[in-house]
C-alpha cells in the first residue's frame, strides 16, 4: 500500500523574494512574518471572513491583518498537527488533531470530546465534514469514519460495514446528502442506509488514492487522485491528467471553487486553474510568490482570495483575479503581439493567441485590444463586479481598420505597410478616395478606386492622413499614420 502524505518536515528559513510586478497580487506568509508553521495542512474561513490555519505547530488566525497563535490559548494544540478546520453553520470551529481527536471552538470556549476519542479510537483526524442536517463526519487517517449527530457517536469501518478501507482522506456532502468518502482504495458513497463504492476495478477512476472531492452546484463532482482529476456526472466519467490537459502534475492534493464556479487545484508541483470545459491555465512559480514546493491545501475565502498551503514554506494569497482569453484571425489562427489593455494593466497574447491579465475583486474594467493595424470584434469587453476567474473572453482580429462617417455600408482598410501597399474593403463597387495631410490639402485623389483593389503608398510622403471613402451611400474617413 502506498503511504500518502508522511512528509518528514524540514524546517526552511529560506524567504522567497516577491518577483516583480507580476507578482503585486500575490503575498506569502511565512514562520518570519506571521503566527503560522511552515507546513500548512487544513485551512477553514468562517462567516465573520476569519481565516483559520492549522499547521504542525498548532493552529493560528488571521483577522483583517492580525494573526493569532491560538496554541497558546490550549495546551493541547501546542505543537500538535492541526490536519483539518471546518466550520459549522453556527459559526463554530471544529478542529481535527492527531492525537487529541475532535476539539470544538466557540470563538472563546473548547470543547473536547476524550471520552469519545478514546472509545473510537479517533485519533489522526483528516476531515470533518457537515451534512444538511447538520450532522459531522469525521474522517480518521486509520481508524474509518465517525458519525455525530450532536447527541450520539457512532462508527463506520471496513470491518463492520462496507466501508472500502478504513484509510479515510477525505468526506464531501452531495446535493441529495449523500456521503462520498475518498480513501486509500477508492470511493464509498453512503446515503444512511446503503453503500456503493467505486474503485479502479469497477469504475474508470485512474488512481486508488482520493485526497479530496468537490461537488458543484449541478451535483457534478469532482474528485483529486494521484492518477489525475476526475469529473463524474450523469454522463459518465471524464479524466483529466499530463496526458490530456496542461495539469502540470497528476498528483492532485486539494481542489476549490472560486464564485465565478473555476476550480483552483494544487498538486505536488504547483497550482492550475480549470474551468470545468476545455480552458486551462497553470502558474508558474517564477511568475508569482509560489514557493517550488508540493501544495497541500487550497481555500476561496469569502471575499474571493486564494490562499494556498505548501508542505515546506508556508501559505501564500492571491488577491487578484484571473481574467484570460484568446485573439484569433478570421481563419480562427493564433495572432501573437497583441497588447490587451485593462485600466493600468497591459498584457501581450503569446505564441497561442493566449493573455493573462489579473484584475481587483468587485472591479469593473474594460478589456481593449490596442493595435493600430488590426480591428476586433468585439472592439472591447466590459467586465463588471468581478468576483472570480474568467475564462473565454475572446477577440477576433481583422487586419483591417474601421472607417467612419455618414455611409451605412462597412468600410474597412486594410494596410500592408511593409509591402507597401493598402486595400479598401466595402460593399459598392466603385468609391473616390482621397488623402488629405494634417494641413488640410488634398495630396491624392483616386476617383474611380475599385473593391478590393491595390492602391501604392510605397512613395508618398510619410505623414498623417486623413483618409476619405466616398460611394453613393456615403462618406467615411479614417486618420491613417504613414509616419
Amino acid at each position: 500500500m502506498r503511504k500518502y502524505y508522511l512528509v518528514i518536515a524540514i524546517v526552511s528559513l529560506f524567504v522567497y523574494g516577491q518577483p516583480s510586478a507580476v507578482a503585486q497580487n500575490w503575498t506569502r506568509f511565512t514562520m518570519q512574518n506571521s503566527e503560522l508553521g511552515n507546513s500548512v495542512l487544513a485551512m477553514a474561513c468562517d462567516q465573520k471572513n476569519n481565516k483559520w490555519f492549522g499547521t504542525e505547530l498548532g493552529m493560528a488566525r488571521l483577522s483583517g491583518k492580525t494573526w493569532t497563535d491560538f496554541a497558546m490559548f490550549n495546551e493541547k494544540l501546542k505543537g500538535q498537527y492541526v490536519n483539518c478546520l471546518t466550520v459549522d453553520g453556527s459559526n463554530m470551529l471544529w478542529i481535527g488533531t492527531d492525537d487529541y481527536g475532535v476539539i470544538e471552538f466557540d470563538g472563546s470556549r473548547w470543547t473536547e470530546y476524550k471520552n469519545e476519542m478514546k472509545r473510537l479510537q479517533m485519533k489522526f483526524i483528516s476531515k470533518i465534514a457537515i451534512d444538511r442536517n447538520d450532522v459531522k463526519w469525521i474522517g480518521v487517517t486509520l481508524g474509518g469514519l465517525v458519525r455525530y449527530d450532536g447527541r450520539e457517536w457512532s462508527k463506520f469501518t471496513s470491518n463492520d460495514s462496507e466501508l472500502l478501507s478504513d484509510f479515510i482522506l477525505c468526506v464531501a456532502i452531495d446535493r441529495k446528502n449523500r456521503k462520498w468518502i475518498g480513501t486509500n482504495s477508492g470511493i464509498s458513497v453512503y446515503d444512511d442506509r446503503q453503500w456503493r463504492s467505486y474503485t479502479v476495478r469497477n469504475s474508470a477512476l485512474p488512481d486508488t488514492i482520493v485526497p479530496a472531492i468537490l461537488i458543484d452546484k449541478n451535483d457534478v463532482k469532482w474528485i483529486a487522485t494521484l492518477g489525475g482529476l476526475v469529473r463524474l456526472d450523469a454522463n459518465g466519467w471524464t479524466i483529466y491528467n499530463k496526458d490530456n490537459s496542461p495539469l502540470p502534475c497528476n498528483q492532485i492534493n486539494d481542489l476549490a471553487f472560486d464564485p465565478s464556479g473555476a476550480i483552483w487545484l494544487v498538486t505536488d508541483k504547483g497550482v492550475a486553474l480549470f474551468d470545468g470545459d476545455k480552458n486551462w491555465h497553470v502558474f508558474k512559480p517564477r511568475e508569482t510568490v509560489l514557493p517550488n514546493d508540493i501544495h497541500r491545501r487550497v481555500m476561496v475565502d469569502n471575499q474571493g482570495n486564494k490562499w494556498f498551503g505548501s508542505s515546506l514554506h508556508g501559505l501564500t494569497r492571491f488577491s487578484a483575479h484571473p481574467v484570460m482569453g484568446r485573439v484569433v484571425d478570421e481563419d480562427g489562427n493564433a495572432v501573437k503581439g497583441v497588447r490587451i489593455v485593462c485600466g493600468d494593466n497591459v498584457a501581450l497574447t503569446d505564441g497561442d493567441g493566449n493573455y493573462y491579465i489579473e484584475v481587483a475583486t468587485n472591479a469593473n474594467v474594460t478589456l481593449l485590444p490596442d493595435d493600430d493595424m488590426r480591428t476586433f470584434e468585439p472592439s472591447s469587453i466590459k467586465l463588471t463586479t468581478v468576483s472570480g476567474a474568467l475564462f473565454g473572453k475572446n477577440f477576433t482580429a481583422s487586419s483591417g481598420l474601421v472607417a467612419e462617417g455618414t455611409s451605412t455600408e462597412k468600410v474597412v482598410v486594410n494596410p500592408y505597410l511593409e509591402q507597401g501597399y493598402i486595400t479598401i474593403t466595402m460593399e459598392s463597387a466603385v468609391a473616390e478616395v482621397e488623402f488629405v495631410n494634417s494641413r488640410g490639402e488634398s495630396v491624392r485623389t483616386l476617383p474611380q478606386y475599385k473593391n478590393g483593389a491595390r492602391i501604392t503608398i510605397s512613395k508618398m510622403p510619410r505623414t498623417n492622413y486623413t483618409l476619405y471613402i466616398r460611394t453613393e451611400k456615403g462618406e467615411k474617413k479614417l486618420l491613417f499614420n504613414l509616419k
